[in-house]
């Protein structure tokens, strides 16, 4: 599982979580940005993601499919979990934010389930990248539901696939 923060800050309904990339910030950038990439690392160890749609740009969205592939994840196999990236903002290579959704295959999207604002930023350090995502939910509630479905354990799994794509030539 790779090393991750996580600062948890229920008064303000925000969680932040950092980790230290090993790849330059325009890998890391990339590994976001491109469709290609983000489908190779994006969703837990054992789930493989495809991008329905992938308009990375303000305004523009990402629908995604997470499709659990492990036959050792229990109830868990051949399980989709959707999703879809309201894109805010690109800071071209250093960050964008963007609003994070449940949602079904066709993109609508799941009330009941909580909703984030996510703000990524990326900054350089000696050849490596720190990633700060601040997540901002509506509520403390939606936060800690959010922590027990697994989100930290979901994201820490998934830089590790992150990092096997940065070690990619």
């Amino acid at each position: 599982m790779a090393d991750v923060n996580v600062t948890k800050d229920l008064e303000n309904k925000t969680l932040v979580i950092e980790y230290v990339a090993n790849g330059a910030k325009e890998k890391v950038w990339q590994a976001y940005a491109v469709k290609e990439k983000f489908e190779k690392w994006w969703g837990p160890e054992g789930w493989e993601t495809t991008a329905k749609e992938f308009d990375f740009r303000p305004g523009g969205r990402v629908h995604y499919d997470m499709h659990c592939v492990d036959k050792n994840q229990g109830e868990w196999y051949g399980q989709h979990s959707w999703g879809l990236m309201d894109i805010q903002t690109v800071d071209e290579g250093s960050g964008f934010s963007y609003t994070d959704y449940f949602s079904d295959e066709n993109g609508a999207l799941n009330q009941e389930m909580p909703t984030m604002t996510v703000t990524n930023e990326f900054v350089e350090e000696g050849g490596k990248t720190r990633i700060i995502s601040r997540c901002l939910a509506d509520s403390a509630e939606q936060i800690e539901e959010l922590i027990k479905m697994g989100m930290i354990e979901g994201f820490s799994s998934q830089l590790n696939k992150l990092e096997e794509l940065l070690a990619e030539k």
